[in-house]
């Protein structure tokens, strides 16, 4: 049964539940199946991940046409929503944005990430993520199936710190980008308990986080209310280091 058939709001309803959605990231079939074999409630992608196991830099170097044949077949492939990390959708202009958006709502994604740094020229201005954002959702309500737009905002990554002046910033952004069709925020890089949870408190739209360690439990999270949390590269990057190392042992004599 594929996730369409199930209740259509089941996704964003993931969202506003009493514990944090855990959505731990793939990066192809095989390892997609395998987290739906083992109970969760959906599947995101890591965009690092997918492009390294294709040999491609990240920042939008996999090709666009490569991302949404891997949608459709991550899709196809599992009973369970897909969240696909589409990075800023490879488009600079309006036309091109709602064309690519209008190709990733066709695969039957449940949801998608969508940031708002352009590769090599740094954070769009709030208005200029607006416009994008509006577009996108635009699009979104025209699909077969809801899509579950995360707007992903990379102000602590850009300045590499985290900073009460940075969170007054992201909240500005995410009170922004919601009066424009987001329907939750994802700020990769603020890892701060006491500043993320100033963040959630104040964000209009649910909050998802990015950890790459178990140095904070999942129960503290939930108690400062985030709503969602996934793992970026890093099972990835376990793995590759897994694989390694079995290599090596499958090669001793």
């Amino acid at each position: 049964m594929k996730w369409g058939i199930i209740m259509k709001s089941s996704f964003f309803e993931a969202h506003h539940q009493a514990q944090p959605l855990i959505l731990h990231n793939c990066w192809d079939v095989v390892s997609a199946q395998v987290i739906s074999e083992r109970g969760a409630q959906a599947v995101a992608t890591s965009s690092y991940a997918i492009a390294n196991a294709w040999g491609y830099e990240d920042g939008e170097q996999l090709p666009f046409e490569q991302l949404v044949w891997m949608t459709k077949r991550l899709v196809a492939s599992v009973n369970i929503p897909v969240s696909v990390d589409v990075e800023g959708l490879y488009a600079e202009s309006l036309a091109k944005l709602e064309a690519h958006a209008a190709q990733v709502m066709a695969t039957g994604v449940a949801g998608i990430n969508f940031e708002d740094r352009h590769p090599e020229k740094g954070l769009y201005t709030v208005s200029e993520q607006a416009k994008r954002l509006e577009i996108v959702s635009t699009v979104a309500k025209k699909a077969k199936r809801p899509v579950f737009i995360n707007a992903r905002t990379d102000v602590f990554l850009e300045a590499g710190k985290e900073t009460k002046e940075l969170v007054a910033t992201a909240l500005e952004r995410a009170l922004i980008y919601a009066d424009n069709g987001a329907d939750g925020i994802f700020i990769p890089g603020l890892t701060d308990l006491t500043l993320l949870a100033e963040f959630v408190k104040k964000a209009p739209i649910p909050v998802n986080i990015m950890i790459t360690n178990n140095s904070v439990s999942l129960a503290e999270y939930q108690a400062i209310g985030v709503s969602r949390i996934s793992y970026g590269p890093s099972i990835y990057l376990s793995q590759k280091e897994a694989f390694a190392d079995s290599i090596n042992e499958w090669g001793k004599m």
